[in-house]
């Protein structure tokens, strides 16, 4: 717009207040890009920032570094705290509390966005990299209902995303308590569920339900590893009794100091048989609060998980639309009862894939092809288990 109108302006074919009613501004704003044009020419026509080329206020860089360099070696003190340690090293000039908090958040928010842009990999020690999903045993309430304590565990810094109670069907309502979850906290890259060590020789196929499949289809890597056994107070202490022994006296005051939280699903077990639906979901909770919020933890440097934690950047799409594979890959649609036909043979992949397509891939090794979803691994297929019409379903192999 304004090449052409200083084109046409310096032409003088038409006066120059006409040129500017054409064009609908006024004549200070015009002789405003025609002296630009003419002093700097085609460059000059480039929108310029508004910003103030200096800004009285702002915090010197000299004063942001000391600022950063103590937030790196006390990562849970507030702006407050800040604030005072650096006017005790007589750094001037202080930025006030406020100032000091919005310069952190901005700092913390750049590297966040530029670990995103690098992707998963350059996540593996940042929160929410991968959410750790546990189950109780299930339990049995005072009203007579039985349900099964579920915890949502971010392992990188500890923090309990969520925890709920769910019924012995619970397939509906665990997609709809992990749905909320990545709605308040964003999507993790990776999810681990924890399985009896046994499973672990199966396929993994065999492991995945309906929440696992709707994990994938947004994008999570699911995988499954060894459940860990819960551990009781009695049992806390007597680890905590054993590691001091072993300690040499100047090291054990700092751990006698320390409280170790017992783990909430194993402080609830031994209260559930007491209470209601509603008093055992507050109490639930109450463990949560307590682990987040005041669990500090000797792996952390002494730092709560609510220090450490910050919600994932990832969203969740507004619609999980089904997996997409690549033009000229062989896909096939898993029936109801969660079996494909692959070359005259039926197969058994699950009924959580039920209505869902699977790729598969050859391997080196004939007639074993790789049965995968969203680029995850689902086993292995071997035609040779089984004659061509053959009315039996093959099952997959874990390797």
């Amino acid at each position: 717009m304004w090449r052409e109108f200083v084109e046409l302006a310096e032409k003088r074919e038409v006066t120059f207040g006409a040129l500017c009613a054409r064009f609908c501004i006024s004549r200070k704003t015009g002789y405003k890009w025609l002296r630009r044009f003419r002093l700097a020419g085609e460059e000059g026509l480039k929108q310029r920032s508004r910003r103030p080329k200096s800004n009285p206020r702002q915090t010197p860089d000299t004063v942001v570094d000391a600022l950063l360099a103590l937030r790196r070696e006390h990562a849970d003190w507030s702006g407050a705290r800040l604030r005072a340690e650096l006017a005790a090293r007589g750094v001037t000039p202080l930025p006030a509390p406020s100032t000091i908090e919005l310069i952190l958040r901005r700092y913390r928010d750049a590297v966040a966005v530029h670990l995103q842009e690098l992707g998963p990999d350059a996540q593996r020690f940042e929160p929410n990299y991968c959410w750790v999903v546990r189950f109780g045993a299930p339990v049995a309430l005072a009203d007579g209902r039985t349900v099964v304590p579920m915890l949502v565990r971010d392992a990188t810094t500890g923090f309990i995303v969520g925890v709920t109670l769910l019924p012995q069907r619970r397939e509906d309502a665990m997609v709809a308590f992990v749905e909320s979850l990545f709605v308040r906290h964003g999507v993790p890259w990776r999810v681990q569920v924890a399985v009896e060590p046994a499973l672990l020789t199966m396929a993994p196929c065999r492991l995945h339900s309906v929440t696992t499949v709707w994990c994938m289809q947004v994008g999570v890597v699911v995988e499954f590893a060894a459940a860990e056994h819960a551990w009781g107070p009695a049992d806390e202490k007597q680890r905590l009794a054993a590691r001091l022994a072993s300690l040499p006296p100047y090291q054990r005051v700092a751990l006698i100091a320390r409280t170790v939280p017992a783990d909430p699903i194993a402080q609830f077990s031994e209260l559930a048989s007491r209470l209601g639906l509603e008093e055992a979901r507050e109490t639930l909770n109450r463990f949560r609060e307590q682990h987040n919020f005041g669990g500090k933890q000797e792996a952390m440097q002494q730092r709560s998980p609510i220090s450490l934690y910050r919600p994932s950047l990832r969203t969740l799409p507004g619609v999980v639309g089904r997996p997409t594979y690549p033009r000229f890959a062989e896909v096939r649609l898993v029936s109801e009862k969660g079996i494909f036909t692959f070359q005259r043979r039926l197969v058994h992949v699950g009924r959580a894939f039920a209505g869902l397509c699977v790729e598969l891939k050859p391997t080196p090794c004939p007639k074993r092809f790789a049965v995968l979803f969203t680029g995850q691994f689902l086993g292995l297929v071997d035609l040779a288990e089984a004659d061509v019409d053959h009315t039996a379903s093959l099952s997959l192999h874990p390797c």
